[in-house]
């Protein structure tokens, strides 16, 4: 078992990673959120072989539990789910020290977390993630929230939402033995980020290690992910309210949810954020801030964890600048970029011409 603590001042909280750990679930809950009822929001496609074991657990630790089952789409990570959420919670009677529990990926832990910031002004939170991106990424950092329709068309990722830390995190690698291929290998791309962003040493990890991953090697999962917890939390205790470092850790999402805001194209996140790590990197090379080199074994690593690195079809690329201004990060209608230096450090590039950033989307597919 691998405790990792996250030391923010107001709300310290551990992230407990323990393969075949969901039975100790309950006493987690107890230790940090005493009470006598909890609501599971459960993502209905591991309600049987995840959220039913979570229950129980905390049913054993002396909860009345409700469990509440929602599905997991980028479309249904919105107000009319959460307001869904409000009317469970209501109707089971939760009030201000019930823990809300999120057992689930990032889309369950992103809308049950902004349900749970705003329900009585706030109430506990605690994520169980069940997929490799929700345990290394969404499941760290406090940020909830819900799309949002844009004007003119698309999906606007994350628009609403709060940020709210949770009690407890609590990571059972062995979760991830019933994990769709395709989702577990878009977690890997969020690890690989890391490595770009802030450990070169988490790179030379994956390379030889990147087929033993793909087989779900619990030994080398569990490292995986032991190592890339840990980088995320430190940027996050530098900076909780993302008001400098922790924009780092956007590095390929500018150009990841500009993809994600086209449904048709039928990419995960991180095979949307696989896809903006490479846009990224060529754009970094453009500006000769990133040795060629580098920019090659960037792609390589991706390609050889079963990612993609080119969009699966044609897409005007004035149409994916023009989705790009709604990132959260652009200031006065200006795209701010996270671009990689060297490998294991990069930087926000206020000033990124426009041109650079077309031919950055042309290589990666864009017409």
């Amino acid at each position: 078992m691998t405790t990792i603590e996250v030391n923010l001042a107001d709300r310290p909280y551990d992230i407990v990673i323990e393969s075949d750990g969901l039975n100790n679930l309950g006493e987690r809950v107890r230790a940090v959120a005493p009470a006598r009822q909890a609501m599971l929001i459960v993502d209905d496609s591991v309600k049987d072989s995840h959220g039913n074991a979570a229950a129980a657990s905390v049913r054993n630790a002396g909860y009345d539990v409700h469990i509440h089952t929602v599905t997991a789409s980028e479309q249904n990570k919105s107000l009319e789910t959460v307001r869904g959420l409000y009317d469970a919670m209501l109707a089971a009677g939760i009030d201000r020290t019930s823990p809300v529990i999120a057992v689930g990926g990032g889309i369950v832990g992103d809308t049950a977390g902004f349900a749970a910031a705003s329900y009585l002004r706030g109430v506990p939170f605690i994520l169980v993630p069940t997929t490799l991106l929700a345990m290394v990424d969404a499941s760290i950092g406090g940020k909830t929230g819900v799309n949002h329709p844009l004007p003119g068309g698309g999906l606007g990722k994350n628009l609403i939402g709060a940020f709210w830390q949770p009690r407890h995190v609590h990571i059972d690698p062995q979760t991830l033995t019933t994990l769709d291929d395709r989702e577990f290998r878009s977690g890997i791309a969020e690890c690989i980020k890391h490595g770009v962003i802030a450990d070169p040493d988490l790179l030379a990890f994956l390379e030889p290690n990147a087929a033993k991953i793909l087989k779900r090697d619990d030994a080398i999962l569990t490292e995986l992910i032991a190592r890339s917890v840990p980088i995320k939390v430190n940027i996050v205790v530098r900076d909780e309210r993302e008001a400098g470092e922790r924009a780092l850790l956007n590095l390929g999402h500018t150009f990841a949810h500009a993809i994600e805001a086209m449904p048709e194209l039928g990419l995960r996140h991180g095979e949307a954020v696989a896809i903006g790590l490479v846009a990224a990197a060529h754009a970094a090379g453009e500006l000769e801030l990133l040795e060629d080199e580098d920019r090659a074994r960037i792609a390589a690593l991706i390609e050889a964890c079963g990612l993609p690195v080119r969009l699966p079809r044609e897409v005007a690329a004035d149409d994916l600048l023009r989705l790009m201004q709604f990132d959260k990060k652009a200031r006065d209608g200006v795209v701010r970029l996270v671009l990689p230096f060297r490998l294991g450090a990069a930087r926000i590039v206020e000033d990124t011409p426009a041109s650079v950033t077309e031919r950055a989307w042309r290589a990666v597919g864009a017409k």
